[in-house]
């Protein structure tokens, strides 16, 4: 089963709540979805449904809570993880009996999975969303690897958003232990848009999860100050949009749709290294430079792999 053989469906769709990365990249794919006149209900969080409903208005929502992501800024993400892994257990388990009292409620013929690992029926076809087969942990982390492709193991398809050659992701979305895979390709919402002329010297793109975006806004604050080259921030919704700077101008992200406009318009990208990002870029066709969040091996490696457009 792939996307462009998808019609006529009640669909149920999930994303992760790490960063907005994951609603990013699922907004292609349900334009296409109801282009091929499937019925699309959209679980999430409030923050989630702010941005889902710039673009799809119209759909149904179900609020759905997150996972307790917890994480103290300073680069370890393993020992974070470990240290919420009763809660996010806890979550998990709590989400299987949601997603079936949502499967009965809407008679749902597909679920769909952007990473979220409870996110699951036996009512009907699920199906996980990744780029990742393959966590970039290091040796002594191997256990998190195999607990991964074991939570993944259940569902009945795989969609992995990238080519058969693994050309964005590398080695993270080469299969070498799952059945029902299925290789979609990139999906970025800019491709829903005519290009624009590049009129922005240059544009900073803060996301990721907290406090990790705020470290990074400050830093590149900083930077930005020095030059006299207009700068526009694209910040989460609860920032501030003040500037005192003449050359620096801030922009909230509350609805995408303004912002993408501002994205289209950059001669230069500075942005975290996130997997939606990397798609976005190739559609945008745009320099750029990646920097990665301090201790998140993914971003590490996907910024080791596609380096900086000068």
């Amino acid at each position: 089963m792939r996307p462009e053989n998808v019609f006529n469906k009640t669909i149920l769709l999930s994303p992760l709540n790490w960063g907005m990365g994951h609603v990013a990249r699922c907004i292609s794919l349900i334009h296409q979805l109801i282009q091929q006149e499937n019925r699309l209900i959209i679980a999430c969080s409030e923050s989630q449904k702010q941005i889902f409903k710039s673009y799809f208005p119209d759909l149904e929502y179900e609020n759905h809570v997150g996972y307790p992501f917890k994480f103290n800024g300073k680069g370890n993400f393993g020992k974070d993880l470990l240290f919420s892994f009763f809660n996010l257990n806890k979550r998990l388990k709590r989400e299987k009996k949601e997603v079936n009292e949502l499967v009965e409620k809407y008679d749902v013929d597909i679920i769909l999975s952007d990473h979220r690992y409870g996110f699951i029926s036996q009512k009907c076809s699920s199906i996980f969303i990744t780029h990742q087969l393959n966590l970039p942990v290091l040796w002594h982390s191997k256990l998190v690897d195999l607990l991964h492709k074991k939570l993944i193991n259940p569902f009945d398809f795989i969609w992995i958003l990238d080519t058969p050659y693994s050309k964005f992701a590398g080695k993270l979305s080469v299969n070498k232990a799952f059945k029902n895979v299925e290789y979609i390709g990139p999906y970025s919402r800019f491709s829903l848009y005519n290009q624009q002329g590049k009129t922005i010297p240059l544009v900073v793109i803060i996301s990721g999860p907290e406090p990790y975006s705020k470290q990074f806004f400050k830093q590149q604050f900083e930077i930005a100050n020095k030059k006299k080259d207009k700068t526009v921030f694209i910040v989460p919704a609860h920032y501030p949009t003040k500037s005192q700077f003449e050359q620096i101008e801030i922009s909230s992200s509350s609805d995408w749709k303004v912002t993408d406009l501002i994205i289209l318009q950059a001669q230069k990208i500075i942005s975290r290294s996130g997997y939606s990002t990397i798609m976005d870029l190739n559609v945008l066709n745009t320099q750029y430079e990646l920097i990665a969040t301090k201790g998140q091996q993914e971003q590490e490696y996907l910024n080791f792999i596609h380096k900086n457009r000068n």
